[in-house]
Parts: C-alpha cells; sequence; structure tokens
C-alpha cells in the first residue's frame, strides 16, 4: 500500500475513536510522558498544537508551563516548507493560520534548539518511523537538529508494512497507548 493510502486509512480509524478511549488514552499518554526521564530533565520542550483527532497536547502544555519548563510549538513557512519552534507562553496567543492550523501570534522567542521533541505522525512502525501529513517538516528538522525525541501514539496507528525512505528520520522511543 502506498504511502498516502495507508496514511488515509489511519486518519479515518483516529478520527472514528469511540471518544471516551480516546480521552482515556490521551490521559494515560500525557501521564506516560511526564514520568520519563527525558521529560523530567528537560527545559525546552517541543511539540504540536493537536487537533481533534490527534493526542490531545493542551493538558501536556498546561504540565509544562505548571513545572516551570518552555513549550515551543511549531512556527512553519510554508513557502521555504522550513520549520522553527516558538515559544507558547499561554494558550491566548494562539490563532490559526490559511491551513486550519493553530499558531503562536505573538513576538515570542524562536529556537531550533530543544531538550525535547514531541513528534507527531500519523502512522508509525514499531522502529519508530513514521508517516506524517506529507510536508516533511519534520524529517527536515530532525535531519538538520538533533534532539531527543519521543512519540505518543495510539495503537491504531501501528503498521509494519510501510519502508522507511532514505530521507526519514527515526523517533528514539514511541509510547503507545491501548484504545479499545
Amino acid at each position: 500500500m502506498k504511502k498516502s493510502e495507508l496514511r488515509k486509512q489511519v486518519l479515518q480509524k483516529m478520527k472514528n475513536m469511540n471518544n471516551l478511549n480516546k480521552e482515556k488514552a490521551d490521559q494515560w499518554l500525557k501521564e506516560e510522558l511526564l514520568n520519563t526521564e527525558a521529560f523530567k530533565n528537560a527545559k525546552t520542550v517541543g511539540l504540536v498544537l493537536s487537533m481533534d483527532h490527534e493526542v490531545n497536547t493542551f493538558p501536556i502544555i498546561k504540565a509544562i508551563i505548571d513545572q516551570g519548563k518552555l513549550p515551543f510549538v511549531p512556527a512553519t513557512d510554508y513557502q521555504t516548507k522550513r520549520m522553527t519552534f516558538q515559544r507558547l507562553d499561554d494558550l491566548t496567543q494562539l490563532s490559526t493560520d490559511e491551513k486550519g492550523i493553530q499558531y503562536v501570534d505573538a513576538d515570542t522567542e524562536r529556537t531550533n534548539s530543544l531538550d525535547l521533541l514531541i513528534v507527531p505522525g500519523v502512522v508509525f512502525n514499531n522502529d519508530g518511523y513514521r508517516i506524517g501529513y506529507g510536508g516533511g517538516y519534520f524529517d527536515k528538522f530532525l535531519n538538520r537538529h538533533r534532539t531527543e525525541t519521543i512519540s505518543l501514539v495510539y495503537d491504531v496507528q501501528i503498521d509494519n508494512s510501510f519502508k522507511p525512505e532514505a530521507h526519514d528520520e527515526v523517533v528514539e522511543r514511541l509510547i503507545i497507548a491501548q484504545t479499545c
């Protein structure tokens, strides 16, 4: 199966998840993340502002802030297909771009140097390779900027049938939640 077909199939599974099961999985993933040494040792944490079908990152962002750490979210340049990370001080700084993706709409610090990056994706294999949304932003970022990586994954996102490509970057650790 082509990556685009597999992406579409898994996205549909994510969107069709039972809300209660998703909420339980999101809570479990958050707790597992907060208990990792990587998270405990990190001062700066990069992560996305989640969409409804993705692992809910907003409680994680709150925990990052509550623990005195600094959350950084993607600042994407769609023309150059490059991404950096911008500090999020509070959730009132958010706006939505032309693709429906939230971003920080404030003049805050930008950096490519993070202690920990929570890497999103649609499909993952057990080796830590992933299929994202097709823009290559995270693979390009990880190719240029080395940082510790973790992905928070639902079991419906695991599929070992795809073969990684030369430009694909591996995620060091997957935390996988059961959803049923």
